[in-house]
Parts: C-alpha cells; sequence; structure tokens
C-alpha cells in the first residue's frame, strides 16, 4: 500500500510540494558533514524497505535526509518462500522473513542510473545472493563486487550488508579470514568520493564485533551500520504471545536497547574513528538523539513509519533541534558521542585514532 501511494505522491512536482507542505522540516542544527558528504538532517531509510530503489522521489518531501536502498544482489533473487512479513504490534516490532528478494542489481542499476536524487543522499545496500546453502568465498565476494561495479556510477555511499539474518547459508563473513578477502576487494572497487561501510548483524558477541570492527579499520572502511534485526533466540524484549510460529527476525523496538549498546560499544573500540550508523527501534527523537551521543552519525529507521506514519520523521528532526538546545549544541556533529567517553588506550583496546597516532 505505502509503495503504491509513495510511487504516486512522487510522480510529479505538485504531490511532491503539496506533501512537502505537510510533512517536511529543516533547520541548521541538523546539517552535518559526513565523510565528506553534506546531509540536510541525520534521519534516514534503513535498507530492507525499498528493495528496489522505487521511492526515491518522495523521501525528501517527507523529510528524510538520506535513504539506504536495497539490498541488493548480483543476481536476482526471490526472497523465501511464504509469508515474509508478522506485525507484531504491543511489540512495536515486524517479524521479517524476506530473505534478500529483489531484481538484481543490473536491473535496479539500469533504472538508477540517470535518476536525479535531488536533496536526497543516497546508500547502496550490496547484499550477497541469497540462492543456495552452499557458501563459496570467491562466488560470494564475485557476487558483492559485482553490484559494486554496476552501482559505481550511482549514490553517495555503499553499504556491505554481511549481516543478513535470513540467508541460507548464514554469516560466514564473521569468520576473519574471509571477511579480510572480502575488504581487500571492495577496497579495489571504490570509488573516490563515496564512502563504504560494514553493516553488522545484531546478534553476535563481544568479541566478533571487535573482530569485523579492527578488519574494518585495518582495511579502511569508513564506518558500519549497526544493527541488523536481531533474532527472537537471542532476544527477549518483545510479547511472547504476539512472536508467529517462523523463522525471521524483528525490526523496531526490541532491537532498540541492542543496537544502542552496539553502538557504545563499538564507539569505544574504535575510538571514534569508524563513522557508526545507528539503526534500530528509532520511534522518537529521544530515541534518535540517545543513539547519536552515544557515537553515532547518521541514523536509519523504517518501523516508526510504518506503526506511525510519515508525520514522525517531522516530529524526531523537530525534537532533535530541540534536544540539541537543551544540551547547548549547535549542531548535530557536536553531540556525537558526547554521552559516552572514549576510554583511554590499554593493551585491551589498542585501536588509536588518526589524532591519536599523532
Amino acid at each position: 500500500m505505502f509503495k503504491r501511494v509513495g510511487v504516486f505522491l512522487g510522480s510529479n512536482f505538485l504531490t511532491r510540494l503539496l506533501t512537502s507542505m505537510l510533512f517536511n522540516y529543516g533547520h541548521k542544527s541538523l546539517k552535518s558533514t559526513v565523510d565528506g558528504i553534506e546531509y540536510r538532517n541525520p534521519l534516514g531509510l534503513s535498507a530492507g524497505f525499498d528493495k528496489d530503489g522505487e521511492l526515491t522521489k518522495i523521501y525528501p518531501s517527507i523529510g528524510f535526509g538520506l535513504a539506504e536502498l536495497g539490498s541488493f544482489t548480483g543476481e536476482v533473487c526471490p526472497g523465501n518462500p511464504g509469508k515474509r512479513l508478522f506485525r507484531m504490534v504491543k511489540s512495536k516490532s515486524i517479524l521479517v522473513w524476506y530473505g534478500l528478494n529483489n531484481q538484481g542489481a543490473e536491473t535496479i542499476s539500469k533504472r538508477l542510473k540517470d535518476v536525479d536524487f535531488g536533496k536526497l543522499k543516497v546508500g547502496i545496500n550490496a547484499a550477497k545472493s541469497n540462492l543456495t546453502s552452499e557458501f563459496d568465498l570467491q562466488d560470494s565476494i564475485d557476487d558483492y563486487t559485482k553490484t559494486l561495479s554496476l552501482f559505481k556510477d550511482i549514490g553517495d555511499y555503499y553499504t556491505i550488508n554481511i549481516s543478513c539474518p535470513n540467508t541460507q547459508d548464514g554469516e560466514p563473513f564473521v569468520i576473519k579470514e574471509n571477511l579480510d578477502a572480502l575488504l581487500i576487494a571492495v577496497n579495489a572497487h571504490r570509488v573516490a568520493g563515496r564512502p563504504i561501510y560494514v553493516k553488522l548483524a545484531a546478534d553476535i558477541s563481544n568479541d566478533e564485533i571487535n573482530t569485523i570492527v579492527d578488519a574494518c579499520i585495518e582495511h579502511q572502511m569508513d564506518g558500519v551500520v549497526l544493527t541488523n534485526l536481531a533474532k527472537p533466540s537471542h532476544n527477549k524484549e518483545f510479547i511472547e504471545a504476539e512472536l508467529p510460529y517462523h523463522k525471521g527476525a524483528m525490526s523496531g523496538l526490541p532491537l532498540q536497547r541492542i543496537s544502542t549498546n552496539v553502538i557504545r560499544h563499538v564507539y569505544r573500540r574504535s575510538r571514534g574513528k569508524l563513522t557508526i550508523i545507528g539503526v534500530g527501534g528509532i520511534f522518537t527523537a529521544k530515541d534518535a538523539y540517545e543513539k547519536i551521543t552515544s557515537g553515532a552519525s547518521l541514523l536509519h529507521m523504517i518501523s516508526a513509519l510504518i506503526f506511525d506514519g510519515p508525520q514522525s520523521i517531522n516530529e524526531i528532526n523537530r525534537g532533535l533541534v530541540k534536544l540539541l538546545k537543551a544540551d547547548g549544541f549547535s549542531s548535530i556533529e557536536e553531540a556525537i558521542g558526547s554521552r559516552n567517553p572514549l576510554p583511554k588506550l590499554t593493551p585491551e583496546n589498542p585501536v588509536a585514532t588518526k589524532q591519536d597516532a599523532a
């Protein structure tokens, strides 16, 4: 339903203008520059909503500063069989079982090649095709780099999604040797001026997080997206009676605490060297601000858009302005990590920023 309405509202100047008059909001304190890219506000759409990149014309009018499209895969993906979405209303969550369904990087890149995204900053989320339970390292790397090659002239940044919880072969890039090989290949497909981020799972251990974070720094990734969906087996912050007897992973409120804790940990582990995009359970300005002051520079959301409607974007942005002012900050950039002071360097946390090294 939202897709059809969104395509219509974005189809012409008049409907975009009327939508903007209802929902859009801007303020100078919300502007920031992250990895050389200027954002009009930090609030973005998360990957997993616009899987084929069909709604980009309407996002600026409802107030988003950025949108991450996809995930896109090297091959066409039909996704997982059967029903794929289950609303858990009281838990403010959606159980997702999509399995990376999308039209494939070739078709989508051809359609988006000449699209003018205007004020919207666009992320391209690349994942590995979900077609088999057999994992082959080189085939998987080739799948990622195929998408990066096809989108080399499209979008403002790239996200390497190594953490989809609904794929047949699990999360093989948690293993350092696999991740090293992938990031080396990703670097060979870098495009000047376009940052590369890595998206982490919600349900991995701190040791696994540290391995990925340290590899991202070693291979000069620009940042991380924290986090992907939460599996019910690793999370009890939902109403159990609402959980359908089905595979999948949860968005929304059950993910809120997990993702914020991971943001805090990664910000401290990397000593602020990695840009963090925070995602998970952002329903209010307070939720958004907590992730920013924990270390996130940008934010992604989906569930609030579905449960509360597009006006939630306006409300969050307006609320952020008030929270910044209350803390004496004149910009988002000043607030990043302000309630999560960095630890001193120790043998257990040897990761240093360029400033530390100097």
